[in-house]
């Protein structure tokens, strides 16, 4: 590079002391500059022309024959343009790699942007969703998958958790999506056919609501028989006298967890749901109270009211779910323990919380607690009485009411449960001014 420029600045050094010379000679210097000036800038002019000609024809040809600068901006440009072409198709058999391997997948795999438009879908994700190329490009996805679930899963960007839907395009086979955010907020869509374990776990919730629903006929003939001998149970040995409290006591446990197994699979169906209405939140958290004094008179229920709201939603399931959440706080906490229950609405959610001061849960085992039957301590839990489906409900109760259950807590120090309420289901009271 160095050479090349001294070469042009020596034929410069020497043009111009020849048109000086010349000048000199004729008595003209001032034309012969112009001239040595003018041939210079002329040449230049031509190989710039050559250069833009060469270009505009994308660089496919050689590069035209020059030398000193020129010739040397020519080649190096060829170079760089070499390289790219093969840098190119190096890309291009990257992405054929890519684009091959990832139709070959089973999962469809969807690219959209940060407002989800649509930019790429591998085949698969094409049969589940009937996307359709180059038509559906750039189309937003919420167009394409018409699904009130879907719509809300994606404008409210709900993408901690997987979204279960029917295929828009294959009647009776079911899709489990699953988004992620990368870059700029575009989205990462992956899409599973989940239709077989849809069906087994169908199959599974028939069984257990079929299954409770049986075993109330001999329960109830069982507590029947029970009840005539709790009558004549003074005329009875003390063996059997025990005996008999103790069958009273494990059917009657037997009974509630048949009644929530029937609870949390209607939840699960969305059979013979009621109509949501708007409740008043104050007096529902008060009936909750006043249900559950005779097994916690040994605690003081305090109720924090931060907000006199209306919630809009079922009435008994709203009153399963928090009054689980109450009796629990109850049945973990030790006598004489306070427990809060609290409502606070604002501009962006309404929040029902249940405060104890508990044994408390260690972290590991919070993210299991809405699991069926599951329980931190099984002794502890058998000996208050549990069903172990109380979290389970609740859990089902707040996904049909677009809200979602926060759990805090710290071993020793009690636990708090907090459910959270969009602001549509929200209302509050109207303020008159004077």
């Amino acid at each position: 590079m160095k050479k090349v420029w001294q070469h042009a600045f020596i034929r410069w050094s020497l043009g111009l002391l020849v048109s000086l010379t010349i000048g000199f000679l004729t008595g003209r210097v001032f034309l012969c500059l112009f001239l040595f000036v003018l041939i210079v800038l002329c040449s230049n002019l031509h190989q710039l022309y050559q250069f833009h000609s060469w270009i505009r024809r994308s660089g496919k040809s050689l590069p035209p024959e020059a030398s000193g600068i020129w010739g040397d901006v020519f080649d190096a440009v060829h170079r760089l343009q070499k390289k790219q072409r093969k840098s190119k198709k190096r890309m291009r058999r990257a992405l054929s790699r890519i684009e091959n391997s990832t139709s070959a997948l089973k999962e469809g795999v969807i690219m959209a942007d940060n407002l989800g438009n649509l930019e790429w879908w591998n085949e698969s994700a094409g049969q589940f969703l009937g996307l359709m190329k180059p038509v559906d490009r750039g189309q937003p996805i919420t167009n394409i998958v018409r699904s009130p679930e879907f719509f809300r899963y994606f404008t409210q960007k709900r993408f901690s958790d997987p979204l279960i839907i029917k295929s828009p395009k294959s009647k009776g086979m079911y899709l489990e999506i699953q988004t992620t955010l990368y870059d700029k907020n575009d989205h990462l869509i992956f899409i599973r056919d989940i239709t077989n374990l849809h069906l087994l776990e169908e199959m599974r919730k028939d069984f257990v609501a079929n299954a409770s629903h049986e075993l109330k006929t001999p329960l109830t003939v069982i507590k029947g028989y029970l009840e005539t001998l709790d009558m004549f149970k003074d005329t009875l040995p003390k063996s059997m006298q025990k005996g008999v409290v103790n069958m009273t006591e494990q059917s009657d446990r037997m009974e509630q967890l048949i009644e929530d197994l029937l609870l949390l699979s209607r939840l699960e169906s969305n059979d013979k749901r009621e109509t949501d209405q708007w409740h008043d939140v104050h007096e529902l958290i008060r009936a909750i109270v006043n249900s559950v004094q005779v097994i916690g008179k040994d605690h003081t229920l305090q109720i924090d009211m931060q907000s006199d709201s209306k919630l809009y939603g079922s009435y008994k399931e709203l009153y399963s779910a928090f009054s689980n959440l109450v009796v629990n706080a109850i049945k973990y906490s030790p006598n004489g323990g306070n427990i809060i229950i609290t409502w606070k609405a604002n501009s962006k959610e309404g929040v029902f919380s249940v405060q104890d001061e508990g044994l408390g849960i260690e972290a590991r085992h919070i993210s299991r607690l809405t699991e069926r039957f599951f329980r931190v301590d099984k002794g502890r839990g058998s000996n208050t009485g549990g069903t172990g489906l109380g979290l389970a409900i609740v859990k089902h109760v707040l996904l049909h009411h677009d809200a979602k259950l926060d759990i805090t807590s710290q071993v020793g120090n009690g636990s708090t449960f907090s459910c959270h309420f969009a602001t549509a289901r929200i209302q509050q009271p109207l303020i008159h001014s004077t």
